[in-house]
């Protein structure tokens, strides 16, 4: 069986109704059967016609931060964002069925590129900043 490592790398989303939240809490609980927290989130800021005015990936007291509605450097407004993981095993070989590699990946989306912030869930200390053109 594949073994995913607890590595405590969470997204979290501030909204435009004032609330924060958090991957794996409250509204955007992972529950074994239901939807990930990442999709819950779509649901509900869909639902109750919210937008993210925030978002990043935080680790302990390490926060790896987007550009938001007010970019704290004066930047570009994200048009939206998205996360997601991916995963490196060696799960065929038999040899070991625990993760080799795992990153978290939030995006901020514009109408011709997209900023990404990678974070190694294995190491925590090392992250890196992708720019992808549409």
């Amino acid at each position: 069986m594949l073994t995913i490592e607890n590595t405590g790398s969470k997204w979290i989303a501030g909204l435009s109704n004032g609330e924060t939240l958090v991957e794996g809490k409250d509204k955007v609980a992972h529950i074994k059967g239901e939807d990930s927290p990442w999709w819950k989130l779509q649901k509900y800021i869909k639902d109750n016609k919210l937008t993210i005015h925030s978002f990043g990936i935080w680790v302990g007291d390490k926060h790896f931060n987007l550009p938001s509605i007010k970019p704290k450097f004066e930047g570009e407004v994200p048009l939206s964002y998205n996360c997601f993981r991916k995963v490196v095993s060696d799960v065929f070989t038999g040899e070991n069925d625990t993760l080799k590699e795992s990153y978290i990946c939030a995006e901020a989306i514009y109408k011709d590129y997209k900023v990404q912030v990678w974070v190694d869930e294995k190491d925590t200390n090392k992250s890196w900043v992708n720019l992808i053109n549409k």
